[in-house]
């Protein structure tokens, strides 16, 4: 089977069909409004009257939809019915998987702006940044079916005239998808389609913030004619649903993207055996990151000026691979903290539907906590712009920056995710090598440079799984910058790539003696 790999284009909305397109789907999203969403396992919808409440962060005092909320029970039903599913999907074909995979990715493109859409409303994203997704997430499929037909040609391996041997990759069981609230599209379908395409099952606990986007993607999955049961929705609270998932003894894998602690977490649990287990079950983990950006005295200021804010502030600061720190040399600092502080104020910032460069942080807890830092920056650095905040409508931070922070500071150590960015002021390169490395993390990083040998010092000691030269430090694009961390941001499984699958599936030798 052939297949060649193209990125997905993203659309360009100030093309007016384009932009009708939106605001029509956006109507239409309006006008369903109170959805109620059920669990999924083995294919049958559940009801439950405890729910979910999911909220439009952009004006809080609408409702999205109500979500199903599993308890233990539920885990335990979802977790055998992905077990039961496993003994027959795991013998599918990879062709046969692969033509599910189109499906649904023919699905993704039919219903691209009501998904945009519903994005929109209900995590705050701008009409461009869902949109992206969706296009990450078309992209992640196809990456998958790039690499399963090359990894379903095994490993080569020696032969000899009187054997034959053959070493296969085949899947390994039923597993948990814990899956996050800032891309609830996309990583969730990076996820579920890396485990479905190598032959796996899965039963998928969405983030709590982002139940009806997640909702969206399983409909989808229904509606491609996926086998009951390969995959199972269960919304509901981490603390109940992901100790059942994570403990349950028939659990093989868990892949978990999400924040430092809960990774951690999730990781001692699965170490720990259950009665009745019979593997050692497996931890993916995508967490944290405290992502530094280094500009020295012979950079582009208005250039890294530029790259900073929209790595700091895209999303709100809402991404793992977001700038938090931008580590400058003395000789540039005052002028690039100017020049950052200027194009920071010329960001608008309003409801995701209106399509602004900023929108709100995604809850109430993600606001107290963000303001909470804000507090103790002011405290521990000086403030140059921002530093207000406002949730009587929504929950709305203004991109703030503080200067003049040490390199242990709080705000320099610990994740904030939110719009908050430390600026911290070096006295050569080598301690800017030695701040951007400073810190329990390593995702993602950038410097920018005119001196080469700079570069080239980066490349070797910058000690991040993602580093980028003289450009943002986010916006990772499958299979051009294969995405993932070292250190505490978690266990390196760079998505979108042959090493990504090959988390969910182990090899088998099978020689034979023929004389």
């Amino acid at each position: 089977m052939e297949f060649t790999f193209v990125n997905e284009v993203e659309k360009d909305f100030a093309l007016p069909e384009n932009k009708a397109a939106m605001e029509n789907a956006l109507k239409k999203v309006k006008s369903q409004k109170g959805i109620r969403c059920p669990l999924i396992i083995n294919g049958k919808e559940i009801f439950t009257d405890d729910v979910i409440t999911s909220i439009n962060p952009s004006k809080k005092a609408e409702v999205i939809g109500y979500a199903a909320k599993g308890t233990t029970e539920h885990a335990n039903q979802a977790v055998e019915s992905a077990v039961k599913a496993f003994e027959t999907w795991k013998y599918t074909s990879v062709e046969q998987r692969v033509s599910y995979v189109q499906k649904i990715i023919k699905l993704f493109q039919e219903r691209r702006m009501e998904i945009n859409a519903w994005m929109i409303e209900e995590s705050g994203k701008n009409w461009g940044e869902a949109d992206g997704e969706v296009c990450e997430a078309i992209d992640f499929l196809n990456a998958d079916i790039k690499s399963i037909l090359e990894l379903d040609k095994g490993l080569n391996v020696l032969q000899s005239s009187d054997e034959k041997r053959v070493c296969k990759y085949i899947p390994i069981g039923a597993g948990v998808a814990v899956t996050p609230w800032n891309f609830p599209f996309s990583l969730m379908v990076g996820m579920v389609g890396g485990a479905i395409i190598t032959g796996n099952t899965i039963t998928m606990k969405p983030a709590s913030d982002t139940p009806i986007v997640a909702y969206q993607f399983m409909r989808i999955l229904q509606d491609s004619g996926l086998p009951n049961g390969v995959v199972n929705f269960l919304p509901g609270p981490g603390s109940v649903l992901g100790e059942a998932l994570v403990k349950h003894p028939k659990t093989r894998f868990i892949d978990f993207t999400g924040s430092k602690e809960v990774g951690l977490h999730i990781n001692q649990m699965a170490a720990e055996m259950s009665e009745g287990q019979i593997w050692i079950k497996r931890v993916i983990a995508e967490m944290g990151g405290k992502n530094g950006i280094i500009v020295d005295d012979s950079a582009d200021l208005d250039q890294a000026a530029e790259g900073i804010v929209n790595s700091a502030f895209s999303f709100q600061g809402q991404k793992c691979s977001a700038c938090s720190r931008a580590i400058v040399l003395d000789k540039v600092y005052d002028e690039l903290v100017q020049k950052l502080a200027k194009k920071t104020s010329e960001l608008q910032q309003g409801p995701g539907c209106e399509n602004m460069p900023m929108g709100p942080v995604i809850s109430q807890r993600a606001y107290n906590g963000i303001t909470k830092y804000i507090e103790i920056g002011k405290k521990e650095g000086k403030l140059v712009c921002g530093g207000t905040y406002d949730d009587s409508k929504g929950f709305y931070i203004q991109p703030t920056i503080i200067k003049d922070i040490a390199p242990t500071d709080r705000i320099a150590q610990e994740e904030i995710f939110g719009p908050v960015l430390a600026v911290i002021k070096v006295s050569d390169y080598e301690e800017a090598m030695r701040v951007a490395n400073g810190t329990i993390y390593g995702l993602t990083g950038a410097v920018y440079s005119k001196n080469k040998e700079h570069l080239k010092e980066a490349a070797e000691k910058f000690d991040v799984g993602n580093l980028y030269f003289n450009r943002k430090c986010t916006a990772a694009v499958v299979q051009q910058n294969p995405f993932g961390g070292f250190n505490m941001s978690g266990t390196d499984a760079k998505t979108g790539t042959k090493d990504y699958l090959q988390n969910f599936m182990q090899l088998k030798s099978v020689t034979e003696f023929i004389g």
